[in-house]
C-alpha cells in the first residue's frame, strides 16, 4: 500500500477542485487597502508584528524599535536569552511533544524567555511556554484521539461551495479543554515576568506573516482574551481549503470595524524566531548579560530527507507528493535563515528534526498509533542525547567554521572607521 499522505499534501489537492466550481463564498468585511496598516484587534496595537517589508522601511524600523523596548523593559537584557521555536508539521507535532517530555525528564529543560509556534507548533507552544507541568497536556492532544474524533467533514459539495472541506471542532474542543482559564491566567503571569509567547499566522489579504504575542493577551486583559488566543492558535493551524479560515475582528483608529482572514502560519514560514531586522548583536541588548551565551532551540516537526516513494500517475498522488516536497524545501530555507541570523547575532544554535529511520506509517491523517510512536521517538531521542544538531544538514563542521570566519571579517570591516 502507498504511504498515507499528510493532511497538507492529500487534502490540499481537493482545494484545486474548488477552483473549478462556481460558488458564492461566505460574506465578510475585508479591510480596505488604505487601512491595512492601521487596523488592529482591540488592545493589540503594540503586541503584534506584521510582515517585514525591509529593514530600511520606516514602518519596519518603528516596529523593531518597539520590540527592543519591550524586551529591555521585560528584563531580557539581564540574563542569556533562550528561544524555543516550534515548527509546523501537522500530526508530526507529536515528535516535538515527545522531545519536550524527555527534556523535562532529564531536568535540563530551560525556562525559555521566548517561545514561538507555527501551525501544529502553535498548538504546542502555549504548553511548552508554561513548562513541564503541561507535558501531559501536550501528550493528550497528540496521542489520544483519531481523525474522526478531531475533524468533522462537511461533505464534498458543501465543502467545494463553502470555505473549507472540514471543521476541526473536535481538535479545538480538545485544545480548549487543556488550555483552560487557569493555563491562560498563568500565561499572563509569565508575560509579566518578562517572558514572551508568539504565534504566527498568515493574513491572506495581505499575503504576509502576522506574529501575535499571545502572552500579552492574557497579561493586558484584552477583551475576550482566551477566545482570541484560541482563534489565533487555530488560525495558525488552519490549512487553507481544508479547515476554514479564522476571521479576526479589527478596528481602525476612528472606530470602523472590519475583519482579517487568517490561515496557516506555515504558508509564510514553517518556523520563526525573531525578525532579522532586529539585529540583536548591534542592539546592545546583551551588554548586561554575563552568564553564558544566548541560545536558539528549533524543533522541526518533519523529516529533512524524504523516503523513496513510487508515485503513481494519478493527480492526487502527483500533486500531494509535490506539495509535500514544496513544504519541505521551504522549511529547510527557514532553518537556514534562522541559523544565519543566530550566527550573525552571537546565538548558539540547536536543531532537532524527525530522523530518517523513523518508519512507522500512518493509516489516517490523525493516526493515534503513529502519533504515539512519534511522541515516544522524540522522548527517546532526547533521553539518549540524539536530538540536537548544531547546524542544518548537509553542512559539516568545517563549513560552519569557515562561515564563522567570514562573518567575523565582515563584522570587523563594518566596525572600522
Amino acid at each position: 500500500m502507498p504511504r498515507t499522505p499528510s493532511i497538507a499534501a492529500s487534502l490540499a489537492v481537493l482545494v484545486l477542485a474548488a477552483l473549478a466550481v462556481g460558488c458564492s463564498s461566505p460574506k465578510r468585511r475585508p479591510v480596505p487597502y488604505e487601512d491595512i496598516r492601521d487596523v488592529h484587534p482591540l488592545g493589540m496595537e503594540s503586541w503584534r508584528i506584521t510582515g517585514e517589508v525591509g529593514a530600511d522601511d520606516p514602518a519596519v524600523q518603528k516596529r523593531m524599535a518597539l520590540l527592543l523596548d519591550q524586551m529591555r523593559a521585560s528584563g531580557l537584557d539581564q540574563a542569556p536569552i533562550t528561544v524555543l521555536a516550534i515548527s509546523g508539521g501537522g500530526e508530526n507535532g507529536a515528535y516535538g511533544g515527545g522531545l519536550l517530555s524527555g527534556w523535562s525528564e532529564l531536568g535540563t529543560r530551560p525556562m525559555f524567555n521566548v517561545v514561538t509556534g507555527v501551525s501544529t507548533g502553535a498548538l504546542t507552544a502555549p504548553f511548552a511556554f508554561l513548562g513541564a507541568d503541561y507535558d501531559e497536556d501536550i501528550k493528550a492532544c497528540y496521542t489520544t484521539l483519531s481523525t474522526s474524533e478531531l475533524v468533522t467533514e462537511r461533505g464534498l459539495l458543501k465543502g467545494l461551495t463553502g470555505d473549507a472541506l472540514a471543521d476541526p471542532d473536535g481538535l479545538r474542543a480538545l485544545v480548549a479543554t487543556h488550555f483552560d482559564e487557569e493555563a491562560f491566567r498563568q500565561m499572563g503571569e509569565e508575560h509579566l515576568k518578562g517572558r514572551r509567547l508568539y504565534v504566527g499566522t498568515t493574513n491572506l489579504d495581505r499575503m504576509e506573516a502576522t506574529y501575535w504575542c499571545l502572552s500579552a493577551i492574557a497579561a493586558e486583559n484584552i477583551p475576550g482574551g482566551r477566545e482570541l488566543a484560541l482563534d489565533i492558535i487555530f488560525a495558525s493551524a488552519s490549512i487553507p481549503g481544508i479547515f476554514p479560515p479564522v476571521m479576526i475582528d479589527v478596528v481602525t483608529p476612528d472606530g470602523r470595524e472590519y475583519d482579517e482572514m487568517h490561515v496557516d502560519g506555515g504558508i509564510s514560514a514553517q518556523v520563526f524566531t525573531y525578525p532579522a531586522a532586529l539585529r540583536l548583536r548591534d542592539s546592545g541588548l546583551f551588554e548586561a548579560s554575563s552568564e553564558g551565551s544566548p541560545t536558539v532551540w528549533v524543533i522541526r516537526n518533519a523529516p529533512l530527507v524524504f523516503r523513496h516513494e513510487q508515485v503513481g500517475r494519478k493527480l492526487f498522488e502527483i500533486t500531494g507528493r509535490s506539495i509535500s516536497g514544496l513544504i519541505r524545501s521551504n522549511g529547510i530555507g527557514d532553518l537556514y535563515r534562522i541559523w544565519m541570523t543566530a550566527l550573525r547575532d552571537g546565538f548558539d544554535f540547536q536543531l532537532a528534526w524527525i530522523p530518517f529511520d523513523f518508519d512507522v506509517e500512518p493509516s489516517e491523517p490523525f493516526d493515534p498509533v503513529h502519533m504515539t510512536a512519534l511522541f515516544e521517538r522524540g522522548r527517546s531521542d532526547m533521553l539518549n542525547g540524539a536530538a540536537w544538531h548544531h547546524y542544518p544538514p548537509p553542512l559539516e563542521a568545517e563549513d560552519v567554521e569557515a562561515l564563522r570566519i567570514e562573518l567575523s571579517k565582515l563584522s570587523s570591516d563594518s566596525d572600522a572607521p
